[in-house]
């Protein structure tokens, strides 16, 4: 493991070996095949083993994401009530590092053509979403199995450059800390556009 990430991943792995894998399955809507858990990251499955000596082959930022979600403990499932990011505990510290990291390269990679945000997050199960009002391109992807995030494109035109925001369930603060959702929006845009980028 590298060293920046290696204790972090440490600790959350043996907290998770404390927890009841019966328990973590139903609150988090993943497997356990007895040395790992089967967890869903936007459309693609990944092994997360409780053994703290064996590796992953993915991103440690990634494995500390699920492991966070997997030892969050008594997150309710989605309400499909959505919240900005400022409606987060902890978020005010965080709001430059979100803009910078999860929804400025959104804007600036599907501003100009915000259907391919739509058609894009599609490869990932995602939908388009109306709760956001019929000028805006909302994108509902989850994330995780019950880690549910819109992200959003408003077109611009001659005279507004295009903007963007990314909303989080009401239930999102009860599964990561504000730092972790930083993480995990930027990860997933970053999906996003490696995904649009590849095909365009």
């Amino acid at each position: 493991m590298e060293s920046g990430y290696s204790d972090a991943i440490l600790l959350a792995r043996k907290k998770l070996t404390s927890l009841s894998p019966e328990k973590v399955c139903d609150l988090c809507g993943v497997k356990f095949d007895g040395e790992k858990y089967i967890i869903k990251w936007m459309s693609k499955e990944y092994n997360l083993p409780i053994n703290s000596t064996v590796s992953t082959d993915y991103p440690q930022m990634l494995e500390i994401i699920l492991l966070h979600y997997l030892t969050s403990e008594g997150t309710k499932q989605p309400e499909n009530k959505l919240m900005s990011y400022r409606e987060v505990p902890g978020a005010l510290f965080y709001e430059p590092k979100f803009m910078i990291r999860a929804v400025n390269p959104i804007v600036k990679c599907f501003g100009k053509n915000p259907e391919k945000l739509i058609e894009t997050g599609g490869l990932f199960g995602g939908v388009k979403s109306s709760e956001c009002g019929d000028s805006a391109y909302a994108l509902k992807i989850n994330l995780l199995p019950y880690m549910p995030v819109t992200y959003i494109i408003w077109a611009g035109d001659d005279e507004f450059e295009p903007s963007g925001n990314i909303l989080f369930d009401k239930t999102a603060s009860g599964w990561f800390c504000a730092e972790d959702l930083v993480v995990a929006a930027s990860l997933g845009a970053y999906e996003l556009i490696g995904e649009y980028k590849k095909n365009n």
